[in-house]
């Protein structure tokens, strides 16, 4: 088995992967799972690890040709004039950490300045200092001169100065 590294349109990897499979290549685009911010609240999405490249396995006797016609595909990367070929030890290595469990990492740092975004506290400036069950964080605010335990919804907070 050859593998190859393919450059795709934005946004369209998972298209031209299923026209991949379709045609009979081997297709790999190892997904991560991430925490990002969309409409004012925090939503984990699956994304591409290395958004806009697949790769794309075939046997030593089959054509590479149609993948470079191939819907979502813009093209084979190259190097000068020879394709870039990919090593099975490290396509191995990818799909060996596609299966490992996923590891719970905080979406904030203890100490870091956030900013409330909506809710009784809009606007305030506040210091993370732990995650608090499932979608509730701990924080600390400023208020009269002293700094007081809150408990807010993490959809209401941002990093500062993202806003």
């Amino acid at each position: 088995m050859h593998w190859l590294l393919a450059y795709t349109k934005p946004r369209a990897e998972v298209l031209a992967q299923e026209h991949l499979e379709r045609q009979g290549f081997e297709v790999l685009c190892p997904m991560i799972r991430a925490r990002k911010l969309r409409r004012r609240k925090w939503t984990w999405i699956e994304e591409p690890l290395f958004p806009r490249y697949l790769f794309v396995g075939a046997s030593a006797d089959q054509s590479w040709a149609p993948v470079r016609s191939t819907v979502g595909v813009t093209s084979l990367v190259r190097f000068g004039g020879t394709y870039a070929t990919v090593p099975e030890a490290l396509i191995e290595l990818l799909r060996s950490s596609v299966d490992q469990p996923e590891v719970h990492r905080p979406l904030f740092q203890q100490g870091q300045k956030l900013r409330i975004v909506a809710g009784p506290y809009a606007s305030l400036e506040v210091i993370f200092e732990m995650e608090d069950g499932d979608e509730r964080a701990t924080v600390l605010l400023d208020l009269l001169g002293r700094q007081s335990r809150v408990t807010v919804d993490m959809a209401q907070l941002v990093p500062e100065g993202t806003l």
